[in-house]
């Protein structure tokens, strides 16, 4: 029995196809997101006032359940939030408002505040998981999380 040959332009056209396909999954996946309601199976939810955090210049909550200490600071204008689970070992994290940054007491991992919780200096090996925020009439509204919360395999629980 003859064994089919592949020749070098059907290789290319299926490769081209697969590439096609894998290019345009992400959209496809965030227009089915959008549709229903949520960034990729986060619900939005109200955290706290955008007056009273520019007063203050932060402000604890829990984000996406009451088992994800997060904190949310006022940086350049703006209002970011990041998990406060550091991502070496989980440890709580404290935030320096003169530095702009996180630090974890245990191991002494630093984390920039202004660039996203990226990790600056210690035994962290990733950046601290960004918490996705949005304003609107005054409500920090959080839909997100930009990165894994530590010491789990998927950030949403059920």
């Amino acid at each position: 029995m003859k064994e089919p040959q592949s020749s070098r332009r059907g290789f290319l056209k299926a490769a081209a196809g697969m590439t096609a396909v894998a290019a345009a999954a992400p959209a496809l996946l965030a227009s089915q997101s959008s549709k229903n309601g949520n960034f990729y199976g986060y619900e939005e939810k109200v955290v706290g006032l955008a007056s009273k955090i520019k007063g203050a210049g932060e402000m604890d909550f829990n984000y996406p359940d009451v088992d994800s200490p997060c904190k949310a600071v006022m940086v350049n204008g703006q209002i970011k939030a990041y998990s406060l689970l550091c991502t070496h070992k989980g440890c709580p994290i404290m935030y320096n408002a003169t530095k702009k940054a996180f630090r974890c007491p245990c191991h002494f991992s630093e984390f920039d505040a202004q660039l996203d919780g990226q990790m600056i200096i210690g035994q962290a090996t990733e950046n601290i998981p960004e918490i996705l925020v949005k304003i609107e009439d005054d409500k920090i509204i959080a839909y997100g999380v930009n990165g894994l919360i530590y010491g789990r395999e998927s950030n949403i629980k059920g």
